[in-house]
């Protein structure tokens, strides 16, 4: 399937991107700007992203091996603080405001940073709150935030969240914030956050496919996980397979009579969704409807699919009172987990069936961190 063209929006034009790249890399033990994921070192990622996004961006450090003509490098009057660097992104900025990222970002995110950038006009500092805490290295800053960084700074207090007491902040709680927050705030510390990047980066996106006997509430639970999941952040994708025939188009309707009329694709458009109805011979692999529809999730939940090889989560209920799919006469090798009303003997983990928020922590362990 074609992806649907991106719809070019303005620079942000009175703000400057700044990547603060003079940290020491210390925890990970060797510089962090220049890792690589995906053959994309993290400083050009985040650097690539900014250029879609405001019309000038700085380097916040001594780097002349990261430097070029429009991408300019300035050492810190301050060094060794992450206040440091953002005082000298702001004091280098031809703007009234700057949007700083922290170099060991591999996941910035455009949509991110333009829904908090957007906020700008009535603070000093727009930045967001997770549960993890605030985010003060993937933030905007107005130049109104320069003489109270330097004197507390000449104090010798390098403590950001000490600043914002005597500043107009705005913070935007997670469920302010646009999907896909949690992957785009994720940052690299260790050699243990490089791999597991690395491996996220590399995959496709991850499915879970949920079978069950009929009347054993596969849908109802697979709707509560959606809602689920949605508010920790995540975009999810849901794949439902039909065995037999079905219909989701109005007879009569325009798109219903092009369908009829032998189109082998029919797409209907709109501001704020689209739908397709593709007609084939032969129902094609699981994969390739996978990678044609999904690749802007971070996850795919699936109901159906029991012959595939996607991992599964069986779903049992006591009053069903019927031997599981895929342990039994059949030992299925891609069963995950069993969530099920009822203690039960297994070689799998056994999750508790009216538990939806376990049931997400298990997926989110396994496939998303």
């Amino acid at each position: 399937m074609t992806k649907p063209p991106q719809i070019l929006q303005p620079l942000l034009n009175d703000v400057t991107g700044v990547i603060l790249a003079g940290g020491r890399s210390s925890r990970m033990g060797r510089d962090k700007a220049t890792l690589e994921i995906g053959g994309t070192s993290l400083f050009e990622n985040i650097a690539g992203v900014f250029s879609e996004l405001f019309a000038s961006s700085l380097i916040a450090g001594d780097r002349p091996d990261l430097s070029r003509p429009d991408l300019p490098a300035f050492a810190d009057e301050f060094p060794g603080s992450a206040l440091g660097g953002l005082y000298t992104g702001l004091k280098h900025a031809d703007t009234p405001y700057i949007f700083v990222s922290a170099c060991d970002m591999p996941f910035v995110d455009a949509t991110l940073i333009r829904s908090l950038a957007e906020q700008r006009h009535r603070y000093d500092v727009v930045l967001p709150q997770t549960p993890a805490g605030l985010e003060p290295l993937f933030a905007c800053y107005s130049k109104n935030c320069m003489e109270i960084m330097r004197r507390q700074l000449e104090d010798g207090n390098f403590r950001i969240l000490d600043i914002y007491p005597q500043l107009r902040v705005r913070i935007v709680t997670e469920d302010e914030l646009p999907e896909n927050w949690q992957k785009a705030l994720t940052n690299i510390n260790t050699p243990q956050d490089y791999s597991k990047a690395a491996e996220r980066k590399a995959m496709t996106v991850p499915v879970v496919s949920f079978v069950a006997k009929s009347g054993t509430g596969k849908t109802t639970l697979v709707e509560k996980l959606i809602r689920e999941m949605k508010s920790r952040g995540y975009k999810i994708g849901a794949l439902k397979h039909d065995a037999h025939r079905f219909e989701i188009d109005h007879e009569g309707k325009d798109s219903w009579r092009f369908t009829q009329a032998g189109a082998d694709t029919t797409v209907v458009s709109s501001p704020e969704k689209m739908a397709m109805v593709k007609r084939y011979q032969v129902e094609p692999p699981i994969e390739d409807t996978l990678a044609a529809c999904f690749a802007d999730v971070d996850i795919v939940l699936t109901e159906g699919f029991k012959r595939s090889s996607l991992p599964k989560i069986e779903i049992h209920r006591q009053e069903c009172r019927r031997e599981l799919l895929c342990r039994g006469e059949f030992h299925d090798p891609s069963l995950i987990a069993v969530a099920s009303d009822e203690p039960l003997e297994l070689d799998v983990p056994l999750l508790d069936l009216d538990d939806i928020a376990a049931l997400a922590d298990f997926i989110e362990a396994r496939f998303l961190r």
